[in-house]
């Protein structure tokens, strides 16, 4: 949403949005021109009239939010709506999937802006190198995330578009992972081009119409970093990765398979790569020395798995502390097993309480319930973690989750230090 925000900022059109809770994000919104509210008190909206006004909503908020209802006469629209109006008539990479998404069209955005392409990108996450996550260009491409989340994404009628993973997720919004898997299937059917997919960094393949595909041989990770072949066609040219986890291979070998597909030559992509600075709360860190601190969004078991193989590949002697917030009753009851195989992978483990966001508490589904499988672990809310971190003493501290559990951020620097 806030990069929604941010494009039409840059247009001069007026935005004024409802938020829960005011936020580095949100301040930044203001600081760019953004009117902004952080009640439920509908008298704070500046009256601007339904002719010229625009409702774009997040499926997030209830249907019976005050803001929701207030403004159900404005015949408001999900924000993947907006962005296929926003893209509709240009030239559009869009990246779908459960997992990397936003590293993905991240690192697509710079390979193009590299390139000298001049995208203009709606991510996901906020981009290290530039502090925000949307770009405006006066180039013809638009990259986009394309979200399965609420089917949102069949809003989208994209150029080509890539597919990180399909693992079952949302399952509150499926029937079940066939009826996931169909929806992807939907999506990829509204591709005008290529749609690169695969299930290892061998098999990136292109699927709907034909286009030469990507793939990585010859990986050797380094401290984090990586060097790898990078295959396109008959073509290979050697080149490195510095974002953590091999997993982002992947996501660079898709979005490399995107970038030739806009024109980009290989070269161009395997000079790029090294350069991709990353995206705020994907391994990003905090602190390095005597304590390493991590901070993650992940939030699901497959994500979680490929958090804690970079950390034992990275960090092999080291004590691990992992704090995890888990993320909505529905998606900790769906994969609950799933978390218990992870989260006892590392040597100490706190959970934070369930964060909500959208939901209501489901009947014995809770942290509580989790700790009890994971020998160890404990059980702490998000005001404590500081002091509770701090009695752990550990060489590597992981912030993780995609709630408000970033928020501690600042007062676990000040007492690592």
């Amino acid at each position: 949403m806030s990069a929604l925000a941010r494009h039409f900022l840059h247009q001069n059109i007026p935005v004024f949005g409802f938020d829960r809770t005011k936020t580095e994000l949100t301040e930044a919104l203001e600081k760019e021109g953004a009117l902004l509210c952080y009640t439920e008190d509908t008298s704070a909206y500046p009256g601007w009239s339904e002719a010229e006004t625009t409702v774009i909503y997040t499926p997030a908020i209830a249907s019976t939010h005050p803001w929701r209802l207030f403004f159900e006469a404005y015949q408001p629209i999900k924000r993947a709506a907006a962005l296929g109006l926003i893209t509709h008539g240009h030239k559009t990479l869009a990246v779908a999937g459960t997992h990397g998404k936003t590293t993905t069209s991240a690192i697509l955005t710079h390979l193009l802006t590299s390139a000298g392409l001049d995208p203009t990108a709606f991510i996901g996450g906020i981009l290290s190198s530039s502090g925000t996550n949307y770009r405006l260009g006066n180039g013809p491409w638009m990259i986009v995330e394309a979200d399965e989340f609420d089917r949102s994404f069949l809003h989208l009628h994209p150029t080509a578009a890539a597919i990180t993973t399909t693992d079952a997720d949302h399952l509150d919004i499926y029937d079940d992972e066939a009826d996931l898997n169909n929806t992807f299937d939907a999506f990829v059917q509204q591709v005008e081009g290529p749609t690169f997919t695969g299930t290892d960094l061998k098999k990136t393949t292109a699927v709907g119409s034909k286009g030469n595909h990507c793939f990585a041989t010859n990986i050797h990770a380094n401290q984090g970093a990586y060097s790898f072949t990078l295959h396109h066609g008959n073509d290979q040219l050697e080149t490195k990765l510095f974002t953590p986890g091999k997993h982002n291979i992947y996501n660079a070998v898709l979005a490399a398979a995107l970038a030739r597909h806009a024109g980009v030559s290989l070269e161009q992509i395997a000079a790029a790569l090294p350069t991709f600075e990353g995206i705020q709360r994907r391994f990003e860190y905090h602190m390095k020395g005597v304590t390493t601190l991590i901070e993650d969004y992940a939030h699901h078991p497959t994500e979680l798995k490929a958090l804690i193989d970079s950390l034992h590949e990275m960090y092999p002697e080291e004590n691990i502390l992992l704090c995890f917030q888990p993320h909505l009753y529905s998606r900790t009851r769906d994969f609950f097993d799933g978390f218990v195989t992870q989260l006892k992978r590392v040597q100490r483990c706190i959970l934070l309480p369930i964060y909500a966001a959208r939901e209501h508490p489901i009947e014995g589904v809770h942290s509580a319930a989790l700790a009890a499988q994971i020998p160890g672990s404990k059980i702490c809310t998000l005001e404590a973690l500081p002091k509770a971190v701090l009695k752990e003493n550990c060489d590597v501290v992981l912030i993780v989750g995609a709630g408000d559990i970033g928020d501690s951020i600042p007062q676990l620097k000040a007492v690592l230090r």
